[in-house]
């Protein structure tokens, strides 16, 4: 119990490490092709931090399976330079005991990621595209620059002399044209928009309105103390945005039936896929074990040990994804996704449980190699013999 105890303890706290790392590195990757809202769009800083929150649970999906797979590498890896896991196997630990730990962290990344696909992913990424719209729609209000007409919307300008910080604004012309029996003009002395409802709307303090009608000579003119003018209409999602795959649940994706076939297998696709990828949480830990466990007793150096590790990652990982694409066109495919995240595991977990086996295989395939390396050695030498005779 100790044992796997100090085990997990290391595992856990290199999988945290290496999680905060790789999530830093992705949203670096992020900030570089968010920065246009940040900069172009005017949007604010925070607004930024929400989006990448946000976005964050899109990324787990592949991060903690990762993270996961370093961890294990690494603790294993330190182990093995320490020679721990030689004085384990010489006391009679086996390997399954041995693997406990990094078995217990697996099957939390595997159930968390479970989750985050059924519930949490769909919900925060539907609030991501969500939000991006709305900030998309809302941008140009954003950037208003003092002496500049800013076309707002269709039909509705917008110009300031001054710009007094933030949202509020001095001597403000606005120009609406937007309904076609009229034209209204606003002058004021200051002004200010709010953005945190649906619809933006702009106050306007001490000004004059005048309404222009096609045809009529003589214009209405209104001095007002507080004037509320809308000045864009509410973003409909359901109506301006089609829904990403990434929004469904995963019993919308697997169940639901739209109209065209082939994005019913797509979303067929994209379910299963949500449902295998988690596998990979304990699959890839199962996997680096049985390499590092396998070679400790050899003079292999650790870098081997991890290329051997993160090639087989890599492969696994094109494997799936390039599976959920050819499943699309031939759905006959979608149970070899399930083979590929849990056959890297079963191999692994039956190394820890039944080591003896794959000793076995192995050392078969040594003597098969050796025989036929055996025979070409004694050619050479029979060959040399008669050379010196």
């Amino acid at each position: 119990m100790l044992l796997t105890r100090y085990i997990f303890i290391q595992c856990a706290f290199s999988f945290v490490i290496g999680t905060v790392s790789l999530i830093g590195l992705v949203w670096l990757a992020q900030t570089l092709r968010l920065v246009e809202l940040l900069v172009s769009k005017g949007a604010l800083f925070i607004d930024f931090l929400y989006i990448t929150l946000l976005a964050i649970p899109y990324w787990l999906l592949v991060i903690l399976p990762i993270s996961g797979l370093i961890a294990a590498t690494g603790v294993m890896l330190k182990m093995k330079q320490d020679k721990e896991l030689i004085v384990m196997g010489s006391a009679g630990v086996s390997p399954m005991r041995i693997g406990l730990a990094g078995i217990g962290i697996g099957l939390v990344i595997t159930l968390f990621l479970l989750i985050n696909s059924a519930f949490l992913m769909p919900y925060t990424y539907s609030q991501y595209k969500s939000y991006m719209a709305n900030l998309r729609a809302s941008a140009s209000i954003v950037v208003i620059q003092e002496g500049v007409f800013t076309d707002i919307a269709t039909g509705l300008t917008l110009y300031i002399d001054k710009r007094e910080g933030g949202n509020v604004f001095r001597d403000i012309f606005i120009r609406d044209a937007r309904q076609s029996e009229s034209v209204v003009e606003l002058h004021a002395r200051q002004a200010s928009i709010t953005l945190d409802s649906d619809i933006p709307q702009i106050v306007l303090f001490d000004g004059i309105r005048t309404e222009i009608h096609p045809g009529v000579n003589q214009a209405a003119v209104l001095e007002f103390d507080r004037y509320h003018l809308h000045l864009t209409t509410p973003v409909n999602t359901a109506i301006t945005r089609h829904e990403d795959y990434n929004e469904m649940s995963i019993i919308e994706l697997l169940f639901d039936e739209h109209s065209h076939p082939v994005y019913t297998r797509e979303m067929r696709a994209e379910g299963h896929y949500r449902l295998s990828a988690p596998l990979l949480g304990i699959s890839f830990i199962l996997m680096a074990i049985a390499v590092i466990l396998n070679t400790q007793l050899r003079r292999t150096q650790g870098w081997h040990q991890m290329a051997v590790v993160g090639a087989l990652a890599v492969a696994i990982e094109l494997i799936l994804v390039t599976t959920r694409s050819a499943s699309v066109t031939n759905p006959n495919l979608f149970a070899f996704m399930y083979i590929t995240a849990i056959a890297p595991g079963a191999a692994g977990l039956l190394f820890l449980m039944r080591p003896s086996v794959t000793h076995r295989l192995i050392t078969i395939s040594h003597r098969l190699m050796g025989n036929g390396g055996g025979g070409s050695n004694r050619g050479r030498r029979a060959r040399l013999k008669r050379r010196v005779a």
